[in-house]
């Protein structure tokens, strides 16, 4: 016998467990641990749908529920005495043909007996609990943990102990939110006359209010006049026709639960601003030494751009010395970097600093979850930096297509030196051997060919070196900048993926616990 539960009040209580999520933290362990079992006893409710109307007796020890329980089941059930407790363990009484094994396992109910002759309280699941001043432990943790999730509280309270400071300090001012699912029967009616009975009556509902229970459900009731028993029978048919109380329950523990949830409304943070992204990147590229890795990506491009350009016969000396890109933690065999140093301080610097301007005037709690949500990546974060810095240097060792026209030239100037040298030579060793040499000395307007080589090739070369190398300082300059506002380019968006984007969906979602918290309180 089930209704479908209330889709308006499943989605409160998802999004109820979502807040939680968002407080873990920043709320006591107490507070989080108790709204979840909110959540876990109403969800576990709903399985069950509202087709019964799940109504617990409570009370002292002698208060009497038990012949009350009797009472309305209409035979002796339940074991009754006023002297000691006679309910050890909670007792059922399910009203009408209906399986309710499934809700009564829930509960955790062994003890049950049906009422086949249910008639206006058809769908009742009545229970006695155990006394909640008992002396027995086990006693007070059933009616403790039956207080939490039954649907309608009825505190049978007598002359003697309505007044009780256990009762009023231990549950009913916890419960002062549901005033519409609990009613307080003054029962033994009959031991009091027309005047005691109004004055208890008044001072019952003084302390009611002082409990924070607003306009309760006051009933005096007797099993041995029967007073009052008309009237509680027609307010559970009431009840039971409706199939609302159990929401009703559950709605009063979603405006409990909201209660201490309260300081999470604390919050007041803001996304990061454009500023704060700058700076982050500034403290990335810092981490990263972006600058000097421009300057070290600019001196390679010079070391490389002598090593393929410069003069043949001198261009040996350079490679003696070594390729500036080694300097970093690795290169590979063409010399393209495999791995970049990350000044993980500085990194760890970078991102405290966005978080403490987008905490600015939070609370410490608050300040604490946002420097987790700003470093939530940082795993990833310093790999990604890494990989980000290592392409772009690696873009970095890309060749000008200049140096393939310029290595042409200066081999050309080289090569007519040499060939102009040895020609010299040649000429040398046909005089030394008295060879005449008239016929293998061209000459150019009165220049000997070979010297017209040496020399041109020599100076041609030297200028093409002096050109050449004015380019490569050019073009390493030129290098460097771009490499260090590529690195920039890079860490932006390493940054915007791993730290400010999970920063702001988390600060946005935080923006949003005031409505949240609204709606599971049923305001919106």
């Amino acid at each position: 016998m089930t209704d479908r539960p209330d889709t308006v009040l499943t989605a409160r209580l998802e999004t109820l467990a979502d807040v939680v999520d968002v407080g873990e933290g920043v709320l006591p362990e107490s507070v989080t641990t108790s709204v979840r079992q909110v959540i876990a006893n109403a969800t576990g409710r709903l399985r069950h749908g509202t087709g019964f109307t799940v109504v617990a007796l409570a009370g002292a020890t002698g208060s009497g529920k038990s012949s009350l329980f009797n009472a309305i089941v209409g035979e002796p059930v339940a074991a009754t005495g006023v002297r000691r407790p006679t309910t050890a363990e909670a007792q059922s009484a399910v009203f009408g043909d209906h399986d309710a094994d499934a809700l009564l396992d829930w509960l955790g109910i062994r003890h049950r007996h049906r009422v086949a002759d249910a008639g206006a309280l058809d769908g009742l699941v009545l229970i006695d609990l155990p006394d909640h001043d008992s002396v027995e432990v086990t006693h007070r943790m059933q009616v403790d943990r039956f207080v939490q999730i039954v649907d309608l509280l009825i505190w049978v309270v007598d002359p003697q102990k309505y007044a009780d400071q256990i009762l009023h300090e231990r549950y009913l001012a916890p419960l002062a939110k549901h005033a519409d699912v609990m009613v307080f029967l003054l029962h033994q009616s009959d031991l009091l006359s027309p005047g005691e009975l109004e004055r208890l009556q008044g001072d019952l509902l003084r302390l009611l209010d002082s409990d924070g229970i607003d306009d309760p459900a006051i009933l005096s009731t007797s099993t041995v006049s029967t007073a009052g028993l008309d009237q509680l029978s027609e307010l559970l048919a009431q009840r039971i026709a409706g199939r609302r109380t159990a929401l009703d329950r559950i709605d009063a523990d979603l405006v409990s639960a909201v209660d201490a949830l309260q300081p999470l409304r604390s919050v007041r943070l803001e996304p990061p601003g454009s500023r704060d992204v700058t700076t982050l990147v500034d403290g990335l590229a810092e981490a990263a030494g972006s600058r000097g890795l421009g300057d070290v990506v600019g001196e390679g491009y010079r070391h490389r751009a002598t090593l393929r350009t410069g003069w043949p016969f001198t261009r040996w000396i350079r490679r003696l010395r070594r390729n500036p890109l080694s300097r970093l933690t690795g290169t590979d065999e063409t010399g393209k970097p495999t791995a970049a140093p990350i000044d993980e301080a500085r990194l760890d610097l970078a991102l405290k600093s966005l978080a403490d301007e987008v905490s600015e005037g939070a609370p410490a709690a608050w300040q604490r979850k946002v420097r987790r949500a700003t470093g939530s990546e940082r795993a990833e974060l310093i790999p990604a930096v890494r990989a980000a810095v290592t392409t772009v240097v690696g873009r970095g060792t890309t060749e000008p297509r200049w140096w393939g026209a310029a290595a042409v030239v200066q081999s050309v100037l080289g090569a007519a030196a040499l060939a102009g040298a040895v020609w010299l030579v040649g000429l040398w060793l046909l005089d030394w051997l008295r060879v005449p040499s008239d016929s293998f000395t061209p000459e150019y307007r009165g220049w000997p060919i070979p010297t017209l080589l040496v020399l041109g090739g020599l100076g041609a070369g030297l200028i093409a070196t002096w050109v050449i190398g004015l380019l490569a300082a050019a073009g390493s300059r030129r290098r460097a900048s771009r490499i260090h506002a590529a690195i920039r380019d890079e860490l932006r968006r390493v940054a915007d993926e791993h730290v400010i984007e999970p920063t702001v969906t988390a600060v946005e979602r935080w923006r949003r616990l005031d409505s949240e918290l609204d709606f599971v309180a049923g305001r919106t």
